[in-house]
């Protein structure tokens, strides 16, 4: 893959590449390094599941695509593009929720701007390169933001962003920094996502006893170490439910994962303040009947409540009922549950 090596070069020049190669977007950031690589996806839309993932097919179509290095410090320019636009939403989520659904739903339009759980927001809102990030994680969140933000072609009218389940932990500073910026929590019953974290297991159990796992259930890292795989997983799941009820406001919105259904889609439409139209508002139905974490081919959605389900046992029901039923009915009868709000935000 070809390299165009910008480190040590001043930000005027950084700009004008940018400016040619309008494309151009960071994919990761190499923070011993102090270094970001960036990937020109050209007009790409971006409808995969994840950034990377539609890094990895641009590559498979074009081995050539443009990759560019630079300084990490470029991050301290919130304003490297001139048309960026602000935000219109955010998606925050636990996991296994519908989050992804939700965020292709809305790729569906040419004129959306949807980046899905991109690596380098992930790495300057997490804790593994906390060092090199605490003192700056306000401006560099913004800064990529004004990136990935930005007017790649001219269709572009709105800018969403899907967050990872952990950058719930970050709610509060992320209002902070965009108040006003309708979001929308997705959660789901406990009974249908502790059985399955448990499987195989889920990413974040398997990095409980770390830096990471400490920051995802909000506990130091000791306490986090005599838990046991459930304590955990209900752990890091009451900690994210509490965070989304503590920030409850007027421009919020929370949504259930059997309330994710093409019935409610212009609830949710007008929530986020868009007007669609009906070519637009029709493929984002057709949305509802594909896997959503299917790339490149259309496999048929299967619900699988019923299957989670039945992967309760007795140990798995008390946890839930001491820990977490409470929270979740709170979000089921909130003011700000999408069966209370019909008009936007």
């Amino acid at each position: 893959m070809p390299q165009l090596d910008l480190r040590k070069k001043p930000i005027e020049e950084v700009r004008a590449l940018l400016e040619r190669h309008k494309g151009l977007l960071p994919v990761e950031l190499h923070c011993d390094a102090r270094e970001i690589t960036w990937l020109d996806f050209g007009d790409m839309h971006l409808r995969e599941t994840f950034l990377e993932i539609s890094a990895e097919e641009l590559l498979a179509d074009d081995a050539n695509a443009l990759s560019v290095v630079t300084d990490l410090d470029v991050l301290e320019r919130s304003d490297l593009y001139s048309d960026a636009l602000s935000p219109a939403g955010f998606i925050f989520h636990v996991g296994r929720c519908g989050s992804t659904l939700l965020a292709k739903v809305l790729s569906r339009s040419d004129r959306h701007i949807v980046i899905k759980e991109a690596e380098p927001v992930q790495q300057v809102l997490g804790v593994e390169f906390e060092d090199v990030v605490r003192d700056k994680r306000s401006l560099y969140f913004q800064s990529l933001l004004n990136m990935y933000g930005h007017r790649r072609l001219p269709v572009h009218e709105r800018f969403f962003v899907k967050f990872s389940s952990n950058h719930v932990n970050r709610l509060a500073l992320i209002r902070s920094l965009y108040p006003g910026v309708p979001w929308l929590f997705l959660y789901r019953n406990p009974y249908e996502i502790i059985p399955t974290s448990l499987e195989g297991p889920a990413w974040f159990i398997r990095n409980k006893n770390t830096a990471e796992g400490a920051f995802e259930a909000g506990l130091p890292i000791e306490a986090v170490e005599q838990l046991s795989d459930l304590e955990f997983s209900v752990q890091v799941e009451s900690s994210t439910l509490q965070i989304a009820i503590e920030n409850t406001c007027d421009h919020c919105l929370f949504v259930d994962y059997t309330q994710l259904r093409p019935g409610n889609l212009p609830r949710i439409l007008r929530f986020f303040g868009l007007d669609v139209t009906e070519e637009e508002y029709d493929e984002m139905v057709a949305q509802f009947g594909i896997y959503s974490k299917s790339d490149g081919e259309s496999v048929p959605f299967v619900p699988d409540s019923a299957t989670k389900r039945g992967k309760v046992t007795d140990e798995i029901r008390q946890a839930i009922e001491e820990e977490l039923w409470g929270l979740y009915l709170s979000l089921r009868n909130s003011e700000r549950n999408l069966d209370q709000v019909s008009g936007a935000p």
